[in-house]
């Protein structure tokens, strides 16, 4: 099964996302726009997991975060990642991310201990588009695009499974753990 590991994000960045998106699309933008529902924060990708090993995990990395504490970050302007000079992904940024870093740090070593390893630099982002393509001097069209810091509430992360279909990517929460309340299992 295809699994992620996910922070969900709230209603306003949800809703500010789409005000983006709309932006992008009137000025001739294209891309795989993330619907409201799928919006959220990935932490890591772990790809194709047979669904015994992802149980395991689960407990593992649950157990792992148990009593961390509750902390919030913000969402605070738009980027994006590049492809030589073509735009590739548009994105929210993430701010005030210390303690986010420190769970990602967490989970990442006991990650480790299953087998997992990331080489990649974490740099903290919601995607809104996978840009498929984009008009002449698209930069100019997107230097204006800004909105008001949206704080996000993090006391858990869940565990995704991810099934990709033509209309776009299909997600289902797996589990869900609280750093206070433990493994909620939705499978």
């Amino acid at each position: 099964m295809r699994t992620f590991l996910a922070i969900d994000v709230n209603d306003e960045v949800k809703k500010q996302a789409s005000e983006v998106i709309e932006k992008l699309m009137r000025r001739g933008f294209g891309a795989n726009w993330v619907s409201e529902e799928n919006m959220h924060l990935t932490l890591f990708f772990l790809g194709e997991v047979d669904e015994q090993k992802i149980s395991e995990i689960a407990e593992h990395l649950c157990r792992r975060v148990r009593g961390f504490p509750s902390f919030s970050f913000t969402v605070r302007g738009f980027g994006y990642f590049r492809r030589g000079k073509a735009p590739r992904v548009f994105w929210l940024g993430v701010e005030n991310a210390d303690r986010l870093n420190r769970l990602y740090e967490e989970l990442k070593n006991e990650l480790s201990h299953h087998g997992f390893s990331f080489e990649e630099k974490f740099v903290p982002h919601i995607t809104i588009g996978r840009v498929k393509y984009y008009p002449d001097k698209w930069e100019k069209l997107v230097e204006d695009i800004d909105f008001s810091p949206i704080e996000v509430a993090v006391d858990s992360f869940k565990i995704y499974s991810s099934t990709l279909t033509p209309t776009g990517p299909i997600y289902k929460i797996i589990y869900e753990c609280h750093f206070e309340g433990g493994l909620i299992s939705h499978g």
